[in-house]
């Protein structure tokens, strides 16, 4: 049987590993809780216990919760989830919460992402104006279903510009940051049809939107190409593109943040389940690392691969962008 003090011991240590080696945990504890640092101490060592309330603050801020102490080595999994709706957790707080966490990122010294992708990961989106106006469109008009979108028609002035700003700054913290990604060439797929969507149902307000952005489309695997070529993406962070021919049935995100591991499993598009519970991110390193190994680099490497692979793609895109002009 667990004692408290060995469970709350448990429960903070797993907080702790959640911050950057130059945070004091003590004085984040502190503010948080709204306590002294005094009584902070008294709660790592044990001679205080956590409320429940505390607890609470600590689970909201790190994700962090009482169910893991106890599934740790079990089959059973705690999750948390964020659900995107109109209303409660929209986009802007979305984008926000995927920048809080990249930033989070950015401080250990010691980090690691690497993204398996049923679609081209989202980060890229946000880099084109075009690209991200239609993504950000599609998602709230047919995606989540904002009231206000029921009826419009695709424009480019049609999504606020406070979240194509949120989203630029999304993209420049991701491609400052190290990763890996794992890419096949049906990631282009779900874009192309959604554009192919519109069109047919005459959802763009100018029909020649839907070639303009299959050409956007096109001009984002230029710069990716580009990008892989020089393994650095376009603010500074390593860069490591590999090609799997094996359909991958999913967008999973596996973070390192220190000691610390955690996974992202994405659901409905823009839903994120995030776990921090050790034997399942355990086992989703090995499988993404053994992916990886059944896939061929073509990053600062294997130009003819790359420009096969990148080629390829572009060829389904002008095709897609024949059909609609």
């Amino acid at each position: 049987m667990i004692h408290t003090d060995s469970l709350q011991s448990i429960f903070l240590e797993r907080v702790k590993a959640r911050l950057p080696a130059n945070v004091s945990f003590a004085d984040e504890l502190s503010e948080l809780l709204n306590i002294s640092r005094d009584s902070a101490y008294r709660r790592m060592r044990g001679e205080t216990i956590l409320s429940l309330g505390e607890a609470k603050i600590l689970y909201d801020r790190f994700g962090i919760s009482i169910d893991e102490l106890f599934s740790s080595n079990s089959n059973m999994v705690t999750f948390h989830r964020r659900v995107v709706t109109y209303d409660d957790y929209n986009l802007e707080k979305w984008q926000n919460s995927i920048l809080k966490n990249l930033d989070h990122l950015a401080g250990f010294a010691e980090k690691k992402l690497i993204f398996s992708a049923k679609d081209v990961p989202v980060f890229h989106y946000f880099r084109l104006p075009d690209l991200c106006t239609f993504k950000h469109f599609f998602w709230m008009k047919t995606l989540i279903g904002y009231p206000d979108y029921e009826k419009k028609k695709y424009t480019a002035e049609a999504v606020p510009d406070s979240l194509l700003t949120t989203a630029q700054q999304v993209w420049k913290r991701y491609a400052s940051l190290p990763s890996t990604e794992i890419w096949n060439e049906e990631v282009i797929y779900d874009t192309l049809k959604q554009i192919e969507f519109y069109h047919e149902c005459n959802f763009f307000e100018n029909p020649r939107d839907a070639s303009h952005l299959c050409g956007q489309l096109a001009a984002l695997l230029d710069q990716v190409q580009e990008e892989a070529a020089l393994g650095a993406k376009q603010f500074g962070g390593e860069f490591d593109l590999y090609k799997n021919e094996i359909l991958i049935s999913d967008n999973s995100v596996f973070a390192r943040m220190g000691e610390t591991r955690c996974v992202y499993v994405n659901q409905n598009a823009l839903n994120l389940l995030l776990t921090l519970q050790e034997p399942f991110c355990e086992q989703t390193e090995i499988y993404l690392n053994n992916l990886i190994g059944k896939s061929v680099l073509i990053s600062k490497t294997a130009e003819r691969e790359r420009t096969r692979f990148f080629n390829n793609m572009k060829d389904r895109i002008h095709f897609f962008q024949q059909r609609m002009k």
